[in-house]
């Protein structure tokens, strides 16, 4: 899945103003939270207008507020679970923090799941917000094995860091 041409362009335009343009980035990083997400619809509203479930657009919505807030991470090209592998102090595995709250988030709907996903993006040194943006986008797009596949593979691209699955090999 791929995200509609205007959220795309929209995540992309937030990326490279989120430092200079404060007034957009504190209103769009208000899109978080259920209760504050109304100051952010006058940007977030255009982006998501081609979503036609209301759990594909809050989940887009949650996704651009944390990429206002957390506008001191870098972006990062790898797969958004080899972003939180790389938590400082992570080493993935079935009894780390990270791994249990991602083998949980998958059975949590949107508002459950994006409180965790971004505890876990306050702590990464780097975010693939693109990822992100399309995870929480497509988190329930209402066709339950689909929706199974895309969260399972952020658990999948967890382990699937370098060095761990060398580790496990040896």
């Amino acid at each position: 899945m791929s995200l509609p041409p205007e959220l795309n362009a929209f995540t992309g335009r937030l990326l490279a103003v989120r430092n200079s343009q404060t007034s957009l980035a504190s209103d769009v990083s208000r899109g978080i939270s259920e209760v504050t997400e109304r100051y952010a619809f006058a940007y977030t509203v255009p982006a998501t207008a081609d979503l036609h479930r209301p759990e594909m657009i809050t989940g887009a919505t949650r996704a651009l507020g944390m990429i206002a807030k957390y506008k001191r991470t870098p972006n990062s090209t790898l797969p958004l679970g080899r972003n939180f592998a790389s938590i400082p102090g992570v080493t993935p595995g079935p009894n780390d923090g990270v791994s249990e709250r991602l083998s949980l988030v998958v059975d949590l709907d949107i508002e459950q799941a994006a409180q965790i996903i971004e505890g876990l993006v306050g702590r990464a040194t780097a975010v693939n917000f693109y990822a992100l943006v399309e995870l929480l986008t497509f988190w329930d797009t209402g066709d339950l094995e689909r929706d199974l596949k895309t969260r399972s593979r952020l658990i999948y691209d967890f382990y699937s860091r370098p060095d761990y699955t060398t580790k496990k090999a040896s």
